[in-house]
């Protein structure tokens, strides 16, 4: 959902010659959800979740997806 939210405002900043939607507001957009996830969603997850969202988030990357596992990486 973030993703599509950042490439909306992108989008709209370039459709309307915005120049401080794009490289403004739409990267403090970013920022401050990062901030979010981090500070406020990340230690509530642990807390109901426990060692599992540790071993998931250890896992996962927390936006660009890798396309390989971890044991592909180390054989190579």
């Amino acid at each position: 959902m973030l993703t599509g939210v950042f490439l909306f405002l992108f989008g709209i900043g370039f459709s309307f010659n915005s120049v401080s939607l794009v490289f403004f507001f739409t990267q403090l957009y970013v920022l401050i959800n990062m901030w979010e996830l981090k500070k406020i969603e990340e230690p509530e997850l642990i807390m109901r979740l426990g060692d599992e969202y540790i071993e998931y988030r250890r896992n996962t990357p927390m936006f660009i997806p890798r396309y390989w596992s971890k044991k592909e990486v180390n054989v190579k």
